[in-house]
């Protein structure tokens, strides 16, 4: 009879254990889902990075050669002994490249570094392309005749004083820069290649295997050569891609799946014997306690799901923090690269090029303290306490427009169109106004995927301030317009397609309301969203103590 009792009891623990064990497995399956999602996302700005790089690259030479064009030296285009000595010394100041030579209008070789004159070139595509649109040219690779390495050519046109066009000939052996860039992928199973604007694969992961230029075929390589960046995860490798827009070339990053999801996986073997192991203990005690099973059962079960929920909401909340810091830290590394390769070789980066990256790394720094004081609020809104708002003059108009400026350099896609008052000076804390503003048009942006139009709208009306973001987006569903503003909660049609962790709307709406405003909402599935934000009691500067 004790048998029985103790078997009826342990098929009680089956029948509520068996759910959360299958909840369990799925929830360990989706989590393995995810990680491995995130090391695609990674790699996928491992390849932005290489393309960025490779961008500036052929830039620095572009430059490079643009300064030599008309710089006067070859402008007469008179051949010669002296035409000659400046290639050669041209060519002697810079180690990348494999001499120069400079072609007339007629297609004949009139100098070179190299002494080689009388060749006639004026078949080639790239002196072609140079003749017609009279631009730089950087041709498709080849296998250099006399370095046996693969070579990409820069052709620059040159004015002569007499009249006509040359074009100044810079073979560019690519073996140097190719090492560079696997240097700097630090990753020691990602193997690297870069395709050409024919799709040509002149960088590979084993130099030596390049003795031939071979095309590459398949739908990665019409996807990045078309302009696209993505990531696919198959079966037995992680592809990632990007083009090298400015050239129409392309850089592929292969990692084996096996390699790539290692530590993931282990992980999640690791995870599924500690609830293995937990389960053993479980069952065991249900044999020994018997009857009191049901109950530790129940509680057991209670607290799983208030941690799952705690576990969730942190690494959520975790990989948006990083996913956002990334941004900012990518920029100021790229730049960082342009600055450091204009250390190492002056002159070889345009003032105008290190000016744009010096610009780049301060909006980025910038972002990240921006960033890190939202985080901070967070922490306030996860305790329930309200922020300490440093009031004080602020140009909301001014304040608009920085926002608009810096999310439209983040996305090609959309155009963000603004009506403002040249000016709305304000009594307010405008950090986090401007927080509010960043998180309702970073919303208006992500949420609409194809593009588009995103106006922003900001106006006194009487004795209102009015600011109004309208998208052209999916929308929100009608029976989640309130629950957005909740704290991690989203709309339902957002699940599993956009990352997220349900905070900005809220941090934005505590924020309008510690200002004496609201925020409201109107959405339609499918045609778009519009967030307004009401500031009844906002003080603008210059109306007197009376105005509202």
């Amino acid at each position: 009879m004790a048998m029985t009792q103790r078997a009826r009891v342990l098929w009680v623990i089956v029948l509520v254990i068996a759910p959360l064990v299958v909840l369990t497995g799925v929830l360990l399956w989706q989590q393995l889902r995810d990680d491995e999602q995130r090391i695609a996302e990674d790699r996928l700005q491992l390849a932005r990075t290489a393309a960025f790089a490779t961008e500036a690259f052929l830039d620095g030479h572009i430059v490079a050669a643009r300064a030599i064009a008309t710089g006067g030296a070859l402008a007469a285009g008179v051949p010669g002994r002296a035409l000659d000595a400046a290639l050669r010394t041209f060519a002697a100041a810079q180690p990348d490249w494999e001499g120069l030579g400079l072609i007339g209008s007629d297609g004949m070789t009139i100098g070179s570094s190299q002494g080689v004159t009388g060749v006639y070139l004026g078949d080639r595509a790239y002196f072609r392309a140079v003749m017609r649109e009279r631009r730089p040219v950087v041709s498709a690779a080849l296998i250099g005749r006399v370095s046996g390495k693969t070579t990409v050519i820069v052709a620059m046109p040159v004015a002569f004083t007499g009249g006509g066009t040359g074009v100044l000939v810079l073979p560019l052996p690519t073996d140097r820069f190719a090492a560079k860039l696997r240097e700097k992928l630090a990753e020691a199973s990602v193997r690297l290649t870069v395709v050409d604007v024919e799709g040509q694969a002149f960088i590979r992961p084993d130099p030596s295997e390049i003795t031939t230029l071979e095309r590459l075929r398949g739908p990665d390589i019409d996807a990045v050569l078309g302009g696209k960046a993505g990531v696919r995860i198959g079966e037995q490798a992680l592809v990632a891609w990007a083009p090298v827009e400015s050239y129409a070339w392309g850089v592929l990053l292969f990692e084996p799946a096996e390699s790539a999801f290692a530590a993931v996986r282990r992980d999640a073997l690791e995870r599924a014997a500690v609830v293995a192991v937990i389960l053993g203990v479980v069952f065991a005690l249900g044999w020994i306690l018997a009857g009191r099973v049901a109950v530790y059962a129940e509680r057991a079960e209670s607290l799983s799901q208030d941690l799952r929920r705690a576990l969730e909401t942190r690494d959520e909340f975790l990989a948006a923090a990083a996913h956002d810091l990334r941004n900012p830290l990518s920029t100021i590394q790229a730049a960082g690269e342009v600055i450091e390769r204009a250390a190492e070789r002056p002159g070889s980066v345009a003032g105008e090029q290190l000016a744009r990256c010096s610009e780049h790394i301060l909006a980025a720094a910038r972002r990240m303290a921006r960033l890190l004081n939202a985080f901070l609020d967070v922490a306030h809104l996860q305790v329930g306490r309200p922020l300490e708002l440093d009031i004080g003059p602020a140009d909301l108009a001014a304040l608009v427009r920085q926002v608009v400026l810096e999310w439209q350099h983040t996305t090609g896609r959309h155009r963000i169109v603004v009506e403002s008052p040249e000016e709305l000076p304000v009594e307010a804390d405008g950090a986090r106004l401007q927080r509010a503003v960043e998180n309702i048009l970073g919303n208006a942006i992500k949420y609409s995927p194809d593009g588009g139009e995103v106006r922003v709208r900001l106006e006194a009306r009487g004795g209102e301030v009015l600011l109004s973001v309208s998208d052209a987006g999916i929308g929100i569903p009608r029976e989640d317009l309130e629950r957005v503003f909740v704290r991690f909660e989203r709309g339902g049609n957002v699940a599993g397609r956009f990352s997220g962790t349900g905070i900005g709307l809220a941090a934005a709406r505590q924020i309008v309301e510690q200002h004496g405003g609201t925020i409201t909402v109107e959405s339609e599935l499918g045609k778009g969203s519009t967030f307004t934000l009401h500031f009844p009691r906002l003080r603008r500067i210059g109306e007197g103590p009376g105005s509202t």
